[in-house]
């Protein structure tokens, strides 16, 4: 639920507090002790769980609705204490877990309080940001304590579809995502709970993958829903764990990976690479883009987006579908992680300046859709390294500054991130040391996750920056006058640096491997950071 509904959640925690025996009382609950009788709980359900009231119009036609959906807040306090009530009774939405009410008018019409405001229609829903949301209130089943409270499920989330919160200043979307059949739950629960009595661990640090063993006799398994990922040193020991998996459960054995979640996995003795092509191809068909002109980089150089108050608004459904399309194609395209990001943070209210840019981006795949990660075989003990970036105020709403991070097991790119500050900075040396910060959060757990899965002790991550003034402000504690204004969480680095979990150098600009992550780069110089981050033309490889 949305946060502006903290205030309905209190309140149905009160409800159900005053419900509760508690042994102040003499395990009563303090309804009992206040009322002298026992409380009807029939009518509770799960706040915010989804509900469907009845719709009470007389007259309807054929094919009207006969209810609308709703969002369930609550009981509201003080009203209606008639015993003669509408029955209500709660049936399951074709085996799935939203409940419906459904309401029997005939009995009691006329004690029937109606509704508060009129349930607003998908078609004139308004944002989720205004103020123009309705509520529904309906009598509550056999409690008599007051009405049901529902709201609106179109009211919560208005003018969406998939995308149902957009969180501008973190850059982050929020989805509906639809709950799986609960078969596959209990598939993934099942194959966890084998793992563990077949003596696999849990990773710490990723709890999505068990490892058994040691050395070169370990194994690791990434497990996702229902299917699994096996790696390992030794052939035989993964091929016995096959067996003790089919053995168990009915699975089948789909040799060595090649195709997963819509990444294409190419193996090869000494290297292994991934690209989404064919989710790149069905992008650009299903924005009919396959035939447009491609370009040489995702965004023009220079490019300065802003809110466009004043500018034609697009349809916006359909621009958030671009955007989601395009952030899940970023798992193998850190050269689109700068473009993409920008463009994510005006879903809200796109206007024209904003689409022709994701147009753009659209244009840049069309000419790179065999671009991918290459990941060269390397020696037996991991190195780790990242590049921190950022540049400054680059946001002119907010006048924050874009942060970019790059992290590389021996020389193949792992980890990528590009994102907005959160807070502004008043320089280029504030900007550059808050990312670095972030960084080596990053860096810490790449650290440990890498030292569980080999059994290794962690060895110092190293991170390039490209500003010394950044460098000394890290390392020498008589630069604190000019960064006792900074926020204490990024003063983390600092002791990051003392105990030696993280060894900060200079890099030249030239061979900062993020400044792609935190501008828009000129053609030649993105195809020289394209080469530094380990994307390349997987197809011309293969020819």
């Amino acid at each position: 639920m949305p946060t502006k509904f903290w205030g309905e959640a209190v309140r149905h925690a009160v409800y159900l507090l005053n419900r509760l025996p508690t042994k102040a009382l003499g395990d009563r609950t303090p309804f009992e002790a206040w009322m002298g009788r026992k409380s009807h709980l029939a009518h509770l359900r799960v706040f915010g769980c989804v509900a469907y009231v009845k719709n009470t119009t007389p007259h309807l036609k054929k094919l009207d609705d006969r209810s609308s959906p709703m969002v369930y807040l609550g009981v509201e306090e003080g009203a209606n204490h008639e015993e003669n009530l509408p029955e209500f009774m709660v049936e399951d939405a074709l085996d799935t877990d939203e409940v419906i009410v459904v309401a029997d008018i005939e009995a009691g019409t006329e004690d029937v309080a109606p509704p508060a405001t009129a349930v607003v229609p998908m078609t004139r829903a308004s944002s989720p940001s205004t103020s123009s949301s309705s509520t529904h209130t309906t009598t509550s089943p056999d409690s008599h304590e007051g009405p049901v409270r529902f709201m609106s499920i179109v009211d919560i989330y208005a003018n969406t579809e998939e995308v149902v919160g957009i969180d501008e200043e973190e850059n982050e979307v929020m989805l509906m995502m639809f709950e799986e059949p609960t078969c596959y739950q209990e598939a993934a629960t099942e194959a966890c709970w084998s793992l563990v009595e077949l003596g696999f661990k849990k990773c710490i640090q990723e709890h999505a993958v068990y490892t058994r063993g040691e050395g070169e006799a370990s194994i690791l398994v990434g497990v996702y829903v229902d299917d699994l990922i096996v790696t390992g040193g030794s052939t035989e020991k993964i091929n016995k764990f096959k067996q003790q998996m089919i053995t168990e459960f009915e699975m089948s054995d789909l040799g060595l990976l090649s195709y997963y979640l819509g990444i294409e996995v190419e193996q090869q003795k000494i290297r292994i690479s991934l690209r989404q092509s064919a989710y790149a191809k069905k992008i650009l068909f299903q924005f009919k883009m396959a035939d447009c002109n491609a370009t040489k980089h995702p965004m023009e150089p220079k490019t300065q987006l802003h809110k466009d108050l004043e500018g034609t608004p697009v349809d916006a459904t359909e621009y958030r579908r671009i955007i989601g399309c395009l952030r899940y194609l970023l798992h193998t395209r850190p050269d689109l992680s700068y473009s993409v990001g920008m463009v994510s943070r005006y879903m809200e209210k796109p206007t024209i300046m904003h689409h022709r840019v994701i147009k753009h981006i659209l244009r840049y795949l069309k000419g790179t859709i065999y671009f991918g990660l290459v990941y060269i075989k390397g020696p037996q003990e991991i190195d780790i390294f990242g590049y921190s970036d950022s540049d400054l105020a680059g946001d002119l709403d907010g006048r924050k500054s874009t942060s970019g991070m790059t992290f590389y097991f021996n020389e193949s790119l792992v980890s990528w991130n590009s994102q907005k500050q959160k807070t502004v900075a008043l320089s280029s040396c504030e900007a550059e040391f808050m990312a670095a910060t972030t960084a080596a959060c990053h860096a810490l757990w790449l650290r440990s996750l890498a030292s569980e899965l080999t059994g290794v002790k962690p060895k110092s991550v190293t991170l390039f920056v490209d500003n010394k003034s950044t460098i000394a402000l890290m390392k020498n504690p008589v630069f604190h006058g000019r960064s006792k204004h900074i926020d204490t969480r990024f003063h983390f680095i600092r002791e990051c640096i003392e105990k030696g979990q993280i060894v900060v150098e200079f890099v030249n600009t030239g061979e900062q491997r993020a400044d792609a992550l935190t501008k828009a780069l000129p053609g030649v110089k993105l195809a020289a950071m394209r080469q530094l981050l380990g994307v390349h033309d997987l197809q011309s490889c293969q020819d």
